[in-house]
């Protein structure tokens, strides 16, 4: 059995960027992801940042990705971003 880290938990809200290869419009942002989530698109990609959820809510959004047949190029936490 793997052993956690007591700082993380499934609930705790994390700041991430996510990059993915696809084509989404603004109206993504506001139908699934939280407030103040920037698109940025970068010729090929979109890239998906301030996007401040807890685990669960990540997974919904990549599932939305997923669903919508985006291909999910990164993910990372920006550090320092532990509510």
């Amino acid at each position: 059995m793997m052993q956690s880290n007591p700082d993380t938990t499934l609930s705790a809200i994390r700041t991430y960027t996510l990059i993915i290869d696809g084509e989404l419009d603004v109206d993504f942002a506001a139908a699934f992801c939280p407030p103040d989530t920037m698109l940025e698109h970068d010729g090929k990609t979109l890239r998906l940042t301030n996007l401040r959820v807890d685990q669960s809510g990540l997974l919904g959004i990549i599932r939305s990705l997923h669903n919508l047949g985006c291909v999910l190029v990164s993910l990372s936490i920006d550090t320092g971003e532990i509510s």
